[in-house]
């Protein structure tokens, strides 16, 4: 790849994934307007398009017309215009690969049968992508260094973790160190752990995210961004004798810490955002809503107010040890966890007992062996598959 190539390419995956600075976005619209770029930067767009989930079922001709309209000339004046109609191109395209998709399975009804085998539990299974966009199946990779950015060395270690070598990230553009973004994705039946160039450890959970960056020297605070669950071991980090603190935004709060000990629970199918803390101290905050400081076994449960309330923190992190531990939980916030970890979908049928469960089951136990826990309150279930492929196989809850 030349080096005009190569940094197009960079500049573009900065600029899309909302990191590029003011001196990286000038020369990006620099670029933009050139010319002699159009091809190569429509071949970037197609490409950031093209991997989007909402522009499958399109066929080429149709995604070629659409990016074609946004590379009309630009005048040099109106530098952001283009950007303008790329996100008018993106929005076409997402409303007509909607359309596609369902004009083309409205009449393809998935149709459930009998499954007599097992269902799996999940495992170490991520995808990592880079700052340029680059994805890596970590579930695939060799033990080993996986990639290289900007001076920075990322390893798979032979444990099943992810490993940052930090090292001062400079270039000749620009005299401090670029601000690069990765982001760790779990899918349903999968975990990973990672250590981030701070020496913060992080287990993440099924279904689950953490962007981050890939230093920590550019920043006055260590600020990552989670979807789902993970638990944080978090270092302390200090920078000429300042105490840079750690923050966790996800959703409905920010968690800010020192040095301590915690898991979250956000996932966007809870109607609350559970915070626990096991060490240390902690600040659960919602700007102009609400702010409280945690103390070990205390749980803040944020929605539309927040609640503090006292636990075993050990059952919060249950998943991080290899179990499913229930105080007191309905079928619903069980199956939710099932449903996660085995990759399955979950639906009832007739009136299910509203009875509590108290227990613990390993998490590498096969589903019909972890769903024994059931029977104690005379719940049936039966497991069907699907006859499209890209349908999930269900369990059904029944009573008796």
């Amino acid at each position: 790849m030349a080096i005009a190539e190569a940094r197009l390419k960079f500049l573009f995956n900065q600029y899309m994934n909302g990191s590029a600075s003011a001196q990286q976005e000038q020369e990006l619209m620099r670029i933009v307007n050139s010319e002699a770029q159009k091809e190569m930067l429509l071949n970037l767009m197609e490409g950031y398009l093209g991997d989007e989930t909402f522009s499958l079922g399109l066929s080429t001709a149709q995604k070629t017309n659409i990016l074609q309209t946004v590379f009309q000339p630009v005048p040099t004046k109106t530098l952001f215009s283009l950007w303008t109609k790329i996100g008018v191109a993106a929005l076409l395209l997402m409303l007509l690969s909607v359309a596609t998709y369902f004009i083309k399975n409205q009449d393809k009804s998935i149709v459930y049968s009998q499954y007599n085998g097992e269902l799996v539990p999940g495992g170490n299974k991520a995808t990592l992508t880079l700052a340029d966009g680059t994805k890596l199946s970590l579930t695939d990779a060799a033990n080993g260094k996986v990639a290289e950015q900007a001076g920075i060395s990322i390893r798979k270690t032979a444990d099943g973790q992810l490993l940052y070598e930090l090292k001062e990230i400079t270039t000749h553009q620009e005299t401090k160190p670029m601000l690069l973004y990765n982001t760790i994705s779990t899918p349903a039946g999968g975990q990973y752990q990672l250590i981030l160039p701070d020496g913060t450890h992080v287990w993440l959970n099924a279904e689950s995210s953490l962007r981050y960056p890939a230093s920590f020297a550019a920043f006055k605070q260590r600020r990552v961004e989670l979807k789902g669950e993970a638990y944080f071991e978090v270092a302390k980090l200090k920078i000429r004798s300042a105490h840079i603190p750690f923050i966790v935004a996800s959703r409905k709060q920010e968690v800010e810490v020192l040095g301590t000990h915690f898991n979250i629970n956000s996932y966007e199918n809870e109607d609350i955002c559970a915070t626990t803390l096991l060490e240390g101290r902690v600040k659960v905050s919602r700007p102009a809503v609400f702010e409280q400081i945690l103390s070990p076994g205390e749980q803040a449960l944020a929605g539309q107010e927040l609640q503090v309330i006292k636990v075993d923190p050990l059952t919060a992190i249950a998943w991080k040890n290899g179990l499913f531990k229930f105080e007191n939980a309905n079928i619903y916030t069980i199956m939710k966890q099932f449903s996660r970890w085995y990759n399955v979908d979950v639906a009832y049928e007739g009136k299910i007992p509203d009875n509590k469960f108290t227990g613990e089951v390993y998490r590498n136990m096969d589903a019909s062996k972890a769903l024994r826990i059931l029977s104690y309150a005379k719940i049936k279930f039966r497991v069907e598959t699907p006859d499209q492929p890209y349908a999930r196989r269900k369990i059904i809850i029944t009573s008796n």
